[in-house]
């Protein structure tokens, strides 16, 4: 019987990305504009997720958090993050997340994703 030995949280990958706004709260700890950023969701983990939008940032050189509101199954969650690397492809931009999710959301994130994959809306990896 083939033994598991994962560290990292399993990652979600939506069949269809998810469509909503997130929000820049700062960049080197200067207030980030207020004004929303249109974004898809692409995979999801308890630790993080990738992102695409239509702006490029530079992420490797600036410390650059998030908020988003999001709405995977039935609860919205409110979930801030930073971003860790940014790449381009097809001309937008797609970036890695480290999500900072507070303790009494983890339970319904976790719950969240397990109702996404019940619904085959993603796939486990």
């Amino acid at each position: 019987m083939p033994i598991n030995n994962r560290k990292e949280p399993f990652r979600y990958t939506l069949k269809e990305p998810m469509h909503f706004e997130i929000y820049i709260l700062s960049i080197n700890g200067m207030d980030g504009p207020s004004k929303p950023i249109q974004a898809e969701l692409r995979d999801i983990s308890r630790s993080g997720c990738q992102l695409a939008f239509p702006l490029s940032l530079p992420v490797e050189d600036n410390d650059i958090r998030i908020g988003i509101n999001l709405k995977l199954f039935e609860d919205l969650l409110y979930i801030e993050g930073t971003l860790r690397w940014g790449m381009e492809y097809n001309m937008v931009w797609r970036y890695g997340v480290q999500l900072e999710i507070a303790v009494e959301d983890q339970d319904r994130l976790s719950r969240e994703m397990r109702m996404l994959a019940g619904q085959g809306k993603i796939i486990v990896k």
